[in-house]
């Protein structure tokens, strides 16, 4: 069944620099989704996606991701938005039902933001909706750009144009705190995806995944990560995965009290790394 394209969309946000991307992502978005119900909208610069069943949607020279991602939304009409980057590679077959019934949550709790993985998990149960849970304002990644529905004024709303998507994550999530409720994410995932590339580079399971699949990866676009490099970030993510486990009100009392203590000292600068914009 397809949705109303004003209801909801799916906006894959991106830029002419990851055009090699888009073929692989699309190829297992079909294997993956065949009964996607959604117009499905690629934002670019200046390139057209010839993938079948993908409109591309142009917005001229990138100057910074959310200064782009602005004006995707902008040109877009519809009241919700299923955002997903480019890279996040379909991992198994979408239940769609399931993904619409909770898009149907969302607009049925009058909420902003529904995160479709619990990678933070949400804090609060909610009576009448089993499936789904609110994130308490000061949470870390309350609003994130994993894949998610946006209520798409809302996004609008969190966007500072000199942001990259690491920064959206720090400082819109603070921002959204002004909203005391409304943001929301799964229990169990809704969507299962692999984040390919990261530092302008494919990933080596990423890569693994595509050919497993029978989709082709042009290595001479995009290098992949050194196997060292790879079993650092592995170690990383382990680690990060581990702390994460923990509630973020817990995690937040040991860092003020590493900070306390002198072991920790508080961030003067953020650098953070430039994937996109």
């Amino acid at each position: 069944m397809r949705v109303d394209d004003r209801r909801a969309v799916l906006l894959v946000p991106s830029c002419d620099r990851y055009e090699d991307v888009w073929a692989p992502f699309f190829a297992l978005l079909r294997r993956h989704w065949p009964d996607c119900p959604f117009r499905v909208v690629l934002g670019t610069n200046h390139l057209q996606c010839a993938e079948p069943g993908v409109e591309t949607l142009c917005i001229g020279d990138d100057t910074t991701w959310s200064a782009g991602l602005r004006k995707m939304l902008e040109a877009l009409e519809a009241e919700t938005v299923l955002v997903v980057l480019e890279d996040f590679l379909l991992t198994r077959r979408v239940d769609t039902a399931a993904l619409l019934a909770r898009l149907g949550d969302l607009e049925a709790l009058g909420g902003a933001y529904l995160r479709l993985r619990p990678f933070p998990p949400p804090d609060l149960r909610l009576a009448r909706f089993e499936a789904v849970g609110e994130i308490e304002p000061g949470a870390p990644y309350r609003a994130s750009m994993q894949a998610a529905f946006w209520r798409r004024e809302s996004l609008l709303g969190l966007l500072r144009s000199h942001e990259n998507p690491w920064e959206f994550e720090i400082f819109g999530a603070r921002r959204s705190d002004a909203d005391g409720r409304g943001y929301y994410a799964t229990w169990a995932p809704a969507l299962e995806f692999y984040a390919g590339v990261t530092a302008g580079q494919w990933i080596p399971y990423a890569v693994a995944l595509c050919r497993e699949h029978g989709v082709g990866v042009d290595l001479s676009r995009r290098p992949m990560m050194s196997p060292r490099d790879a079993m650092r970030r592995n170690i990383g993510r382990v680690i990060n995965e581990t702390v994460g486990a923990l509630p973020w009100k817990v995690r937040e009392r040991g860092l003020r009290w590493f900070r306390a203590t002198g072991l920790r000292k508080p961030p003067t600068h953020i650098t953070a790394p430039g994937k996109k914009g």
